[in-house]
């Protein structure tokens, strides 16, 4: 099973997500990616938030921690606390971006997150009991 790490980056309302267009698809994500042998969770959503968004995240707490059903891995959730930088979109994600498979990084309010797709779709449920 492979395991990720997940940040929620919220600010005045509003929850940084990674709009996804692939393949005719359109979808939404949390940024973050898959935690590497040497790291912890935590250290693995520190690099991904760096690698994906270009911001300098303090991690607050770890969220959740459950199985993603769409695609069976298995999935830890982190809340930011603080964040610094210029928001970039970076990493394997900027070097896979073309016309057929898109990552926008997009500043969603939070009181929308009832009407997208948010994968994993438990998600969208969590953070609406949390936050609204």
């Amino acid at each position: 099973m492979i395991k990720g790490s997940r940040v929620l980056i919220i600010k005045k309302n509003q929850i940084l997500l990674v709009h996804r267009i692939k393949d005719n698809k359109e979808y939404y994500v949390l940024p973050g990616g898959s935690i590497e042998d040497d790291e912890t969770p935590k250290e693995a959503a520190l690099r991904e938030a760096k690698e994906e968004t270009n911001l300098d995240v303090e991690i607050k707490e770890l969220l959740w921690k459950f199985e993603e059903e769409y695609n069976k891995n298995y999935g830890y959730y982190f809340l930011v606390k603080n964040f610094k930088g210029n928001l970039k979109l970076g990493g394997p994600e900027a070097e896979k971006q073309s016309d057929k498979n898109q990552y926008i990084l997009t500043w969603m309010p939070l009181s929308k997150i009832a009407k997208i797709k948010l994968c994993p779709e438990k998600l969208k449920k969590l953070i609406l009991i949390k936050f609204l």
